[in-house]
């Protein structure tokens, strides 16, 4: 529906998966009996996430954004891919599935002994998550299996998990109060991914054997991506409709001046289009509903039009230009217009911190002059993950 499997922009990948794919199909049946004869399907998405899944029933997605922005091999794709399959070969999907109501009966009982959030959190990282490191693990060892069978290099499972702790490295370095958050297994659905290269490094040797006898691939002569190291300078697709809740606890310049100046916060609802991409970063326009409450330049609660212009450096970095119309909600007939330019630190996508100097005029109805005020605002916005 939105257009983001088999088009043009993925389609060398696509293909090259394709190939891929139908070589490690002919090894299934060695793990799981049978299994050659599911209806197995994979596509590309083109969209700049770094993740790949399955969805059971022989079902695999790949993004884009994970080629593009671990500037992965055909080996190393395939040994996610096996992974995915792995997952397919387990049926860990069903097995999930058919752990819920059990889990769900001892979070219940324990909820009755301790307050329901020491319960919850008992339950999320003394159980779900064990069992779901678990599964990535099994997933692994089948996978690896499965590359070398079909003739892929093992030591390209270790390479995969050395780029994705750079990139997560990347992406702790780009956001910084991700630090704060220590690196623990004990936190995570996945095993930490140098515990996991540790872990096909060892498997490595059980399955040479595997490869020593197999038809090896053969990699094409062009990559997978123009990317040639691992990186986060890739720019998701910002054509998508989406809702974005704003606070700033401080607007710099009038809690100065005022020290009882109410926390204002906001909303937008609207669109957003990619103008242009580049190397160096993307162009993207927005343009939609917003509603504010508890602006420092005027009471109230305010309704209206905006439309933003804005340049994307890589994910976590913008700078933008926003201009406002609103009018008042609260049937007083004031109006409302705020120019501003601005900065983000964050992912627009989830959740950023932005900085911007503000130019507003507000004036009480229509014959009244229009009063001028200037402001340097702070705050987090929030994306609540409409598309």
């Amino acid at each position: 529906m939105q257009g983001l499997l088999n088009n043009k922009d993925v389609q060398y990948q696509d293909q090259r998966v394709q190939l891929m794919f139908n070589r490690l199909i002919r090894h299934v049946d060695v793990i799981s009996p049978e299994a050659s004869q599911w209806a197995w399907e994979i596509h590309v998405v083109d969209r700049g996430i770094v993740n790949a899944f399955a969805v059971g029933a022989g079902k695999v997605m790949v993004y884009r954004g994970l080629i593009e922005h671990l500037a992965l091999s055909e080996e190393e794709l395939a040994f996610i891919v096996a992974h995915e399959m792995g997952h397919n070969l387990r049926l860990h999907m069903r097995e999930t599935l058919s752990n819920i109501v059990p889990i769900y009966a001892v979070g219940v009982g324990l909820s009755q002994a301790l307050t329901p959030w020491s319960s919850a959190m008992v339950m999320d990282y003394g159980v779900s998550k064990p069992m779901s490191r678990t599964k990535e693990v099994e997933a692994d060892r089948i996978g690896l299996e499965l590359m070398t069978k079909a003739g892929f290099n093992p030591s390209a499972a270790q390479t995969t998990f050395v780029k994705f702790y750079a990139q997560e490295e990347m992406v702790r370095d780009s956001q910084a109060y991700l630090k704060i958050i220590p690196r623990s297994t004990y936190l995570r659905t996945h095993p930490l991914s140098e515990d996991r290269e540790s872990d096909v490094k060892q498997q490595s040797e059980k399955v040479s054997n595997f490869y020593a006898s197999s038809n090896k691939f053969i990699p094409a002569a062009r990559p997978l991506s123009d990317k040639t190291s691992v990186n986060t300078d890739y720019i998701d697709d910002y054509e998508k409709l989406y809702l974005i809740g704003r606070i700033a606890p401080e607007t710099v310049i009038t809690r100065l001046l005022h020290a009882n100046e109410d926390v204002s916060f906001g909303t937008d609802l609207g669109y957003g289009w990619m103008l242009k991409r580049s190397e160096q970063g993307g162009l993207n326009l927005h343009a939609g509903l917003s509603y504010f409450h508890g602006d420092p330049q005027i009471k109230g609660n305010f309704g209206g039009a905006f439309t933003e212009l804005g340049w994307v450096f890589n994910p976590h970095w913008q700078v933008y230009s926003r201009f406002v119309s609103a009018k008042d909600m609260d049937n007083s007939g004031r109006e409302k217009q705020k120019l501003a330019a601005g900065l983000r630190w964050g992912n627009f996508s989830e959740g950023h911190l932005y900085l911007e100097a503000v130019q507003g005029r507000a004036r009480f109805n229509s014959s009244s002059p229009w009063k001028n005020n200037d402001l340097l605002e702070f705050g987090y916005a929030f994306n609540f993950g409409l598309f």
